[in-house]
């Protein structure tokens, strides 16, 4: 059962718009391109998993995507995280191209495409670490000890791995998706034994949903940006030209000539995105470029957004699902 989903992540959607409002020739616009492109590479690798992960029983397993625990003072995250009575286990989900070589003297990976290559952080030492963290803070929250095993899992089926002889300790954690099943099995006949209840199950299952924290960086902050970076007014969704007048109930983009009522939508909510999680009617029109006070109370009105405040000092908040 899939106990949390796969799902795009709150730091993503700040850089999808980031890279839609940053000045075209801005400095730093590879570095926000080069990111989101890595990041959405990574959750198509994850998402691609769930194939082979339905395969597993429904009443058995629990499948958590993208989980981020405090233990102590700093985060950690579980790409996948699958928890049945005998056993977790700790999936390090990458969608990496090329060949990844596993040397064994320092245990490093490089990877190489067409004419380069580069050192990566090591995959498996990652998945071993969140491993170790995790059954850590299983522990101080009172949860009953199981084997928690790890793995690295490459999505990309063109990807050629390597690894040197004797580096075995490495390889066994190693799999690419189509492999993933037969590791998960092979564990499965090794701890047949239930060392938790359905009560324990449960219970462990809450726990990681409740203590959950979607990670909500400052993404100008970041790439060292201030809001004289960012292209301010609505943007056209047939184009996305910026920025579309307002006309008579209407948005209007003079390169496209495309017309829309709710294009406003779309910008407040990259405003709660890159700015803040609120908005004021004067941070409105200065943003969306209007003029009048009462339009735009007008068009925030109809977003049906919950604000605080009398009238004259009222403050709009982003809803609950931007903050996810």
């Amino acid at each position: 059962m899939i106990a949390k989903p796969c799902s795009i992540t709150l730091r993503m959607k700040k850089l999808q718009v980031l890279e839609r409002r940053i000045l075209p020739n801005h400095p730093v616009r590879q570095d926000v391109s080069t990111e989101l492109s890595n990041r959405m590479a990574g959750y198509k690798g994850e998402k691609s998993l769930d194939f082979h992960l339905s395969m597993l029983s429904e009443s058995k397993y629990y499948i958590f995507h993208g989980l981020r625990l405090k233990y102590r003072k700093y985060f950690f995250q579980l790409d996948n995280f699958l928890l049945c009575p005998s056993f977790g286990l700790n999936l390090e989900v990458k969608n990496m191209a090329g060949k990844l070589h596993f040397e064994k003297k320092f245990n490093q990976m490089v990877q190489t495409k067409k004419d380069s290559s580069a050192r990566k952080t090591n995959p498996v030492l990652q998945a071993k670490l969140q491993a170790i963290k995790l059954k850590k803070w299983l522990k101080e929250h009172n949860c009953p000890d199981i084997p928690i095993y790890y793995f690295f899992v490459n999505s990309n089926s063109k990807t050629r791995i390597v690894s040197e002889s004797g580096n075995e300790n490495v390889t066994q954690h190693i799999c690419n998706s189509e492999l993933l099943l037969d590791k998960i099995f092979q564990i499965e006949d090794t701890n047949k034994a239930d060392l938790l209840t359905v009560k324990d199950v449960r219970k462990i299952k809450r726990l990681l949903l409740s203590n959950h924290t979607s990670e909500n960086p400052d993404i100008l902050q970041i790439f060292n940006l201030t809001q004289k970076d960012i292209r301010t007014g609505v943007q056209c969704p047939n184009c996305n030209f910026i920025p579309m007048k307002y006309s008579r109930g209407n948005w209007f983009c003079s390169s496209c000539k495309e017309k829309s009522k709710t294009a406003h939508i779309q910008a407040v909510y990259d405003y709660f995105l890159l700015i803040k999680p609120s908005i004021t009617n004067s941070e409105f029109r200065l943003f969306l470029h209007i003029d009048s006070i009462h339009i735009a109370q007008k068009l925030l009105g109809s977003m049906n957004l919950h604000f605080t405040g009398s009238f004259k000092n009222r403050v709009y908040h982003a809803p609950p699902f931007m903050e996810e």
